[in-house]
C-alpha cells in the first residue's frame, strides 16, 4: 500500500514538471543551458526545463537543440526511473529525427511508450503514440499512421488531455490534408480549433488556422476561406510569426487559381517583404516563380524575367529539389522571348538536373522542353530522338507508379486480412463464452440477462460479417488493380516491339535508298549523257529525304499523343502540313508544327491528373480542330459559346472528354459533305452544378455516315463507347448523352445534336 501511495505522489510530481507546464511557465526562452544546469532546483525539474527549451528549440529549427539533448543525457546517465527514460527517450526522438536510420527513430519511440506504460505515465504514452503517428505519416506508411493517431485521439479524450489533444487533431488534419481528404482534414482542424485554452500551443495557430483556410478552399466554400486567410495573416503579424511568408505565398496563389492576378501579384510582393523581415526564404522559390507567371501573362516580360533569374539564383544557393522544373520553366519562357538558343541550354540544364535529384516525375516534360527548342532551331533529327525518349520515359513511370500503387494496396490488403484473422479469434472466444452465460442464465431462469448475452452474441457476429465484407472488397480492389497493372504492362512491351519494328523498317528504308544512291552514282559515272536526269533525279530525291525527315518528326509526335488522340485525325493531319511543304510554305508549315507540339505537350501535362480545367479542355479542342481543319482547307467553320457566368478556369472536368465528339462530327458528319460545314459548341451551367455541353454539326447525319462507312471501313472503332464509358463513370452511372438527328423541313438529313451533361469538379 505504501509503495502504491509513493508511486502516486511521483507521477503527480512529474506531471506537474512536466513539458505542458514548463511550457505555461517558461517566459524566457533566452536563458542559457549553463544557467539551468546551475540552478539549484531537482535534477527532475532540470531534466522538464532542459526538455521544454530542446523541442522549443527544435521547433524553431535552431541547431542548439542538440547541446539540450547531450545535456539531458548527461543528467540522466544511469538513471533507472521509468519516468525520465520515457521523456529522454521522446525527447531523442524529435532531436534527432531524420539525421538517423528510420528504425532507430522508431526504436526510440516505442522505447518512449514501453517506459510509460511501465509506470502508468499515461500522458507520454499518448504522446509517444501521437510521435509515432506522425513519423509514419512522414515515412508514407498511410494506413497504420491513420490508425496510430486515431488510437492516440481517443486515448486524449479518455484522459482530456487538451495540449495533446490538440497536436494529435493537428496531425490527423495534416495526414488527411497529405491524402487530398479534404472534408476529414477540415473536420479535425476545425475540432483542434475548438479546444478552449491555447496558451500552450499558440505557436502552431498560424498552421493550424492556414490549414483551415486550405480546407474551405478546397471543399468550395470560398466566403469561409477567405474569412481564415484573414485570421491567418492578422494572428501572424500579431504574434510576429515566421510564417507569415507562407501564409502570403499561399494566398497569392489561391487568388491566382481563381484568376484573380492582381491581387495574387499583390500577395506575393507581400510574401517578398515578408521573407526578407523574417529571413525565412522557404517560400521565396514558390513565391518568384508565381510572380513571374503573372507577369509573363501581363506581357511584363522583363519584370517576368528577372523574378525568374531570381527564383533560379535562390534554388541554386539552397539546392532546391526541384530546381530542374524551375529550368524547364524558364526555358519555355525564354522560347516566348525567341531566344531557342538559350531556351534549349536550360532545357538541358533541365534534364541534367532532374536526374541528378531523382526528379523522375518531371524528367519526360524536360525532354518536351528540349524537343520544342530543337524544333524551333530547325534541328529536326535530334528532336525526333528526344521524342522517343519522352514516349519511352512516359510509359516507363506509368509502369513504376502503378506498381508502386500496387504494392500500397497489397501491404493494406495484408494487414486488414490478419487483423481479420485475429477479429475472428478472439470473437470467437468471447461468443463461446457469452453462449456459456447464456446458458446459464436460462437455467436460473434470469431471461433478461439472457437477452442481453443474446443480443452481444448478434452484435460480435455483426462486427466479424463487417469486416469480412471490408476485406472482401479489399481483396477485389486489389484484384482489380492486378489485372490494370499487367494489362498496362503488356501494352508497354507490345509499344516497344512497335517501336523496334518500326526502327527497323526505317533502317531498311535508309538501305534500298542507300542502294539506289549509289546504284545512280555508277550509272551516272558510265553514263554522262544522262547527266541533266541525274540532276532532276537528285533535286527530286533531296526532296524526298526533306519530305521524309518531316513526315518523321510528325509521326514522333503523334506517337507521344496516341493513346489520347485519333490516329486517323493524325494522319491527315501530317498530310496537311507536308502540303505546305510541297508547296514550299515553310513558314506556315513551322507554324503548324508548332500548334501541333503544343497540342502535344498539353495533353502530356494533362496525362498527369484525372482532370482539367474547362478553360485547358477547350484549349486543347481549339488546337485540335484548327489542325483537323488543314486537310479540309478550312471548309467549314467552328465556334464556341460559353455562358459569361462560367468560371472556366474554377471548373475540372475529365481531360480530352469533348474532342471524340468534334471528331465524330467532322469525320462522320462534314467529311462526305459537299457544302459548306459547320460545328458549334455550346457551354451552359444547369441548376444542379453541372455542365450542358452541346456539340451540333450540319453534316449529313448518322444513318448516311453508317452507309459510308460501311463501304471503307472494315472493322469497328471503340472510341465513342470508349468515351460514353469514361462520362458514364465520372457522372457516377448516370445517363447523362443525349444524341438528337437533325432533318430540315422537307424531311432531309441536317445534321447531328450531342448533349452531354458532366458534373464538375473544383479545380
Amino acid at each position: 500500500m505504501f509503495r502504491y501511495i509513493i508511486k502516486i505522489i511521483l507521477t503527480v510530481c512529474v506531471l506537474f514538471f512536466s513539458q505542458d507546464h514548463i511550457l505555461a511557465q517558461t517566459n524566457n526562452w533566452n536563458d542559457t543551458l549553463q544557467t539551468i544546469l546551475n540552478a539549484k532546483v531537482s535534477d527532475s525539474i532540470k531534466v522538464s526545463q532542459i526538455e521544454a527549451k530542446t523541442i522549443y528549440l527544435v521547433t524553431n529549427a535552431r541547431p542548439e537543440a542538440k547541446d539540450y539533448l547531450k545535456a539531458m543525457e548527461n543528467l540522466l546517465a544511469g538513471n533507472k526511473n521509468p519516468f525520465m527514460l520515457a521523456r529522454l527517450y521522446y525527447t531523442k526522438a524529435i532531436v534527432l529525427n531524420f539525421s538517423i536510420p528510420k528504425e532507430e527513430i522508431f526504436g526510440y519511440i516505442d522505447s518512449c511508450i514501453y517506459f510509460a506504460e511501465k509506470v502508468g505515465y499515461y500522458q507520454f504514452i499518448v504522446r509517444g503514440t501521437r510521435l509515432k503517428g506522425q513519423y509514419l505519416d512522414k515515412f508514407n506508411n498511410i494506413p497504420e499512421a491513420e490508425k496510430t493517431l486515431l488510437k492516440a485521439y481517443d486515448a486524449c479524450k479518455t484522459l482530456n488531455i487538451p495540449f495533446e489533444t490538440f497536436r494529435t487533431l493537428v496531425a490527423l488534419a495534416g495526414l488527411y490534408e497529405k491524402q487530398m481528404d479534404y472534408n476529414s482534414s477540415l473536420k479535425y482542424s476545425l475540432l483542434a480549433a475548438e479546444i478552449p485554452d491555447k496558451t500552450s500551443f499558440k505557436s502552431t495557430l498560424g498552421t493550424l488556422y492556414l490549414r483551415i483556410a486550405k480546407g474551405y478552399s478546397k471543399v468550395g466554400d470560398d466566403e469561409k476561406a477567405q474569412q481564415y486567410n484573414k485570421l491567418t495573416v492578422d494572428y501572424c503579424i500579431e504574434s510576429h510569426q515566421a510564417l507569415l511568408p507562407e501564409v502570403y505565398s499561399y494566398i497569392g496563389n489561391y487568388h491566382q487559381t481563381a484568376g484573380r492576378n492582381q491581387i495574387a501579384l499583390n500577395y506575393y510582393m507581400l510574401c517578398d517583404s515578408a521573407m526578407n523581415a523574417h529571413k525565412n526564404f522557404t517560400e521565396a522559390v514558390s513565391a518568384y516563380s508565381n510572380l513571374a507567371t503573372i507577369y509573363t501573362l501581363n506581357n511584363s516580360l522583363d519584370t517576368a524575367k528577372m523574378y525568374f533569374e531570381k527564383c533560379i539564383n535562390i534554388s541554386e544557393e539552397r539546392e532546391f529539389r526541384y530546381l530542374g522544373r524551375i529550368y524547364l520553366n524558364y526555358s519555355t519562357f525564354l522560347l516566348k522571348l525567341n531566344q531557342d538558343s538559350l531556351a534549349l541550354t536550360f532545357a538541358e540544364k533541365a534534364i541534367e538536373t532532374t536526374k541528378l535529384n531523382k526528379d523522375f516525375e518531371a524528367l519526360p516534360g524536360a525532354i518536351q522542353g528540349k524537343a520544342e527548342a530543337l524544333i524551333k532551331l530547325k534541328a529536326y533529327t535530334p528532336g525526333i530522338n528526344s521524342l522517343k525518349e519522352t514516349i519511352f520515359l512516359k510509359d516507363s513511370l506509368n509502369q513504376v507508379s502503378q506498381q508502386a500503387s500496387l504494392a500500397e494496396l497489397l501491404t493494406k490488403y495484408e494487414t486488414e486480412k490478419k487483423e481479420t484473422e485475429i477479429l475472428k479469434l478472439n470473437s470467437d472466444k468471447k461468443i463461446q463464452q457469452l453462449q456459456l452465460e447464456k446458458q446459464k442464465a436460462l437455467l436460473t431462469g434470469n431471461i433478461l440477462a439472457a437477452r442481453q448475452k443474446q443480443q452481444e452474441i448478434d452484435l460480435l457476429n455483426q462486427k466479424q460479417q463487417i469486416q469480412e465484407l471490408k476485406l472482401a472488397k479489399q481483396k477485389e480492389a486489389l484484384t482489380l488493380k492486378e489485372l490494370e497493372a499487367e494489362t498496362n504492362s503488356r501494352k508497354l512491351q507490345l509499344t516497344q516491339q512497335e517501336k523496334q519494328l518500326k526502327e527497323a523498317e526505317l533502317s531498311q528504308q535508309i538501305f534500298s535508298k542507300n542502294l539506289i544512291l549509289w546504284g545512280a552514282l555508277i550509272a551516272i559515272a558510265f553514263i554522262v549523257l544522262a547527266f541533266n536526269q541525274y540532276r532532276i533525279n537528285t533535286h527530286r530525291k533531296n526532296d524526298k529525304e526533306k519530305y521524309l525527315l518531316q513526315n518523321q518528326l510528325s509521326e514522333m509526335r503523334l506517337e507521344a499523343l496516341r493513346s489520347q488522340m485519333n490516329p486517323h485525325f493524325i494522319f491527315n493531319a501530317l498530310n496537311s502540313i507536308n502540303r505546305y511543304i510541297i508547296r514550299n510554305s515553310k513558314e506556315t508549315a513551322s507554324e503548324y508544327l508548332i500548334k501541333f507540339s503544343k497540342l502535344m505537350r498539353m495533353i502530356l501535362e494533362n496525362s498527369k491528373s484525372t482532370s482539367v480545367t474547362l478553360e485547358n479542355e477547350l484549349q486543347a479542342l481549339q488546337l485540335y480542330v484548327e489542325l483537323e481543319a488543314l486537310r479540309f482547307d478550312n471548309k467549314f467553320d467552328f465556334n464556341i459559346f460559353i455562358d459569361p457566368a462560367i468560371n472556366k478556369s474554377g471548373i475540372a472536368i475529365p481531360p480530352l472528354i469533348l474532342q471524340p465528339f468534334v471528331e465524330n462530327a467532322i469525320w462522320h458528319g462534314l467529311m462526305n459533305k459537299q457544302e459548306r460545314g459547320a460545328i458549334s459548341i455550346k457551354v451552359n451551367q444547369k441548376q444542379n452544378n453541372k455542365l450542358l455541353v452541346v456539340i451540333e454539326d450540319n453534316g449529313v447525319g448518322r444513318q448516311k455516315a453508317t452507309e459510308f462507312n460501311s463501304r471503307t471501313h472494315d472493322g469497328k472503332s471503340f472510341g465513342m463507347q470508349i468515351t460514353k464509358d469514361r462520362i458514364n463513370a465520372f457522372n457516377k452511372n448516370e445517363d447523362n448523352l443525349k444524341i438528337t438527328d437533325l432533318f430540315d423541313s422537307q424531311n432531309n438529313s441536317a445534321g447531328t445534336r450531342v448533349e452531354i451533361e458532366l458534373n464538375t469538379l473544383a479545380a
